[in-house]
């Protein structure tokens, strides 16, 4: 889901359609959401721990950035 992101942003720009953005972030927050509820991200292996952690983060970024992009602010925490 990650990797569609700059796709996304193309498609919504060359077709002026930043619904394809607001639909992609949504989708983006669902998976995310199973995922956190479904992977424990504080594992003893690090190098598992990090990875997962990475991942948090890169959603965390794009939603900022796609939110950015509509003009609605992101909370800093939850």
């Amino acid at each position: 889901t990650l990797i569609r992101y700059p796709e996304t942003l193309e498609q919504a720009a060359s077709g002026s359609a930043p619904h394809l953005i607001a639909q992609y972030l949504r989708e983006l927050a669902q998976a995310f959401h199973t995922y956190y509820h479904a992977v424990p991200l504080l594992v003893e292996e690090q190098a598992l721990r990090n990875a997962r952690l990475s991942l948090c983060l890169a959603t965390r970024l794009i939603l900022a950035d796609g939110l950015s992009l509509l003009g609605v602010s992101a909370p800093s925490k939850m």
